[in-house]
């Protein structure tokens, strides 16, 4: 049987308590907002930046100043933002750069990597940093020791710009309260690619004429640009911004028009963007990818100009296509770049729209928010696989594989729960470290990390080389589930990913075999007793998907201890007499329950008696007294009757007769005859 043609019923939910044994969480006690996160290659340890610390494998303490925090409380701000939440956290050689809100006063820090609370400087951090801790902003530190970030600029957030500093060249910044520069934008990104350090972010489109809309943007600048003279002074001249395009194809296309996230892999030169719709719109999102090329061949294109407030946007010639950041060599403009003056201040939208490598996003999915994304290269078997990860915004991770052609669309190949159901949260950061093969997850209260690689959860050959997962395959010799590296022979190493694996089939669960019998306590009227039990589970199988949990009993309980009791008295039985003093009887037994398997027997009687009729005597007893002797014979001789008498005591109504008569006839007559 070919693999390919198995049915492998797979849930895409790995439930926490399947996900428990392998995650590791760190959390520092009265620390919150586990949002910055990075990695020191040198040391090979993770920075992970919390409200009012920093903290790696040692940790340094950076608090606001009370005069600090009460100039922010005067300022109507509440104790939750008048803290200090780190936003910058960058890696530049053996220092690391932190800049935080430090109570809507931001603030920055130069440290020794080593040593975080070694502080070698300390510096503004106005246009470096945000002053509100809930505003977007984004970073990096050149090589050369520019920094370049993208946040707001004031106190109130109104002023929005992408702003470098420090190193040898002079600060520049985009045009203030020009919203055809910039216009409400929530920055997301920025790297630094050749010639140009490039912002992504999302902003209100100013050339979208009907109502507010929100566009995705790609900005660059050139990062020898020095700015203007006369015109542009301390501005940049070299400042393009176009549209990110991310939608689903149709008759009318239906936009994600908000970006939320991108990764950047270089040795492709391919981006990776998360889009979502309008937050007050039905939930949808998408991923999408984006040549670096195509970026470029948008930014060598035409522009998008608008004469004035009440002209149509309409196309421009780029007078500099194909433009790399050239400089002027000689005359009153050395050192500028080659583009005018002019041009740099009108000119700054393209009119073509970046498109993505497929006219169909690479995945998407409705009801759902993703929040943030990373991307691993894996190698397979037979080829290279990306491998998605996206945060969503209830607190999940979805594991996705990137099309491999056209002709096999994205697979979901798993959603990994980090939370219990009802205790989710937002995931505030997502960092991937590639040599390691770990994902690290920040939330409000941790960070946890979770391995890339888990193969040895599946146990079986369907269930390893059924679930597509590019990190694993079947090792023939070893008869587990492996990853490449782990293998003993890649000829005997099994991997099919020709298809995704079939998912959300309906399983409803089955009971296994009963265990066998144990002792087990119990509680009986507040007493320990002990008794026989067994067990059975319901993974016979399991079930998955949204099938039906077994139906019965789990637990078998037998021959427990029970201790007797009795069952309630009975009803008293009737008195024993009619009148005078009787007694009465009632009973119970030792039956409510009957003592079992050594269980104590019932304390006490079974019987109890008591007196009646006390005070209702008797009447008097009427009886006849003793016969008294015969009476002499009514007559000496010839047959008479002989009498005696008895009389009724204590009454009149004795039953029978008080006189008793006798006749002695026949005596006399026996007399008579022996005397003749």
């Amino acid at each position: 049987m070919l693999y390919s043609d198995w049915l492998t019923v797979m849930c895409p939910v790995v439930l926490l308590a399947e996900m428990e044994p392998w995650i590791f969480r760190f959390k520092a006690e009265g620390t919150v907002d586990y949002s910055q996160l990075t990695f020191d290659p040198g040391q090979n340890e993770l920075i992970v930046a919390l409200c009012c610390v920093s903290v790696s494998l040692q940790e340094a303490e950076w608090h606001c100043d009370e005069f600090t925090k009460g100039a922010c409380f005067s300022r109507g701000k509440s104790e939750e933002e008048c803290q200090n939440y780190i936003r910058v956290l960058l890696v530049n050689g053996n220092r690391l750069f932190t800049c935080g809100t430090n109570a809507f006063t931001p603030i920055c820090t130069n440290r020794t990597l080593t040593n975080l609370t070694e502080i070698h400087d300390q510096i503004s951090g106005m246009a470096r940093c945000p002053y509100n801790p809930l505003h977007n902003s984004t970073a990096l530190i050149t090589s050369s020791g520019e920094l370049y970030a993208a946040t707001a600029m004031d106190f109130s957030g109104r002023d929005p710009a992408i702003y470098r500093s420090l190193g040898g060249l002079p600060p520049l910044r985009t045009a203030q309260y020009n919203s055809k520069w910039l216009n409400e934008p929530n920055f997301v990104s920025s790297y630094d690619i050749g010639n140009f350090t490039y912002f992504f972010f999302r902003e209100n489109a100013v050339e979208h004429d009907c109502g507010r809309t929100v566009f995705s943007r790609a900005g660059r600048v050139c990062k020898n640009d020095i700015g203007g003279r006369f015109l542009l002074e301390d501005t940049w001249t070299t400042f393009m911004k176009a549209r990110l395009n991310c939608s689903r194809p149709g008759e009318i296309p239906f936009n994600y028009n908000e970006l939320q996230g991108t990764f950047y892999l270089p040795e492709l030169e391919l981006l990776y963007g998360i889009f979502t719709t309008n937050v007050n719109s039905i939930a949808a999102s998408a991923v999408c990818a984006f040549n670096l090329s195509a970026i470029s061949q948008v930014f060598n294109g035409p522009f998008k100009y608008q004469e004035n407030s009440r002209s149509a946007w309409l196309p421009y010639p780029n007078p500099n296509p194909d433009f790399q950041c050239g400089t002027i060599d000689s005359g009153s403009y050395v050192n500028l770049t080659e583009r005018n003056l002019q041009d740099a201040q009108k000119f700054l939208l393209m009119h073509e729209v970046v498109q993505p490598v497929v006219p169909v996003p690479y995945f998407m999915e409705d009801n759902v928010r993703f929040t943030h994304v990373a991307v691993d290269v894996v190698q397979g078997k037979d080829t290279l696989f990306h491998i998605i990860y996206l945060a969503t915004d209830y607190g999940t991770i979805r594991k996705v594989l990137s099309p491999l052609n056209q002709s096999m669309g994205s697979c979901l190949l798993e959603e990994i729960e980090i939370f219990p159901p009802r205790k989710r949260q937002p995931i505030r950061s997502l960092l991937i470290l590639h040599s390691r093969s770990e994902l690290y997850v920040g939330v409000r209260d941790q960070v946890i990390k979770i391995p890339l690689k888990r193969c040895s959860y599946h146990k079986s050959r369907e269930a390893c080389v059924g679930a597509r997962d590019p990190y694993c395959g079947w090792d023939m010799l070893l008869k587990k589930c492996t990853t490449l590296e782990e293998s003993v022979r890649m000829s005997q190493w099994e991997q099919s990913i020709t298809k995704c694996p079939v998912r959300n089939v309906t399983v409803d669960g089955g009971f296994g075999a009963w265990s066998g019998w144990s002792t087990c306590s119990h509680n009986d009227g507040g007493s320990a007793g002990s008794c026989l039990c067994r067990t059975r589970a319901c993974d016979s199988p399991a079930p998955q998907c949204g099938g039906q949990t077994c139906y019965g009993i789990s637990v078998e309980v037998a021959n427990c201890s029970r201790n007797g009791a009795w069952t309630p008295w009975t009803s008293w039985s009737p008195c024993s007499t009619s009148c005078g003093i009787g007694f009465q009887v009632r009973q119970r037994s030792c039956s409510n329950p009957t003592p079992r398997h050594g269980g104590r027997v019932c304390v006490g009687q079974n019987r109890e008696e008591r007196y009646c009729n006390e005070h209702l005597p008797c009447p008097p007893h009427v009886y006849w007294s003793a016969w008294s002797a015969w009476e002499r014979c009514t007559v000496p001789c010839g047959g008479g009757i002989q009498s005696r008498r008895r009389t009724c005591e204590n009454g009149n109504d004795c039953p029978g007769c008080h006189v008793h008569h006798l006749s002695i006839r026949l005596s006399i007559s026996l007399l008579s005859g022996i005397s003749a």
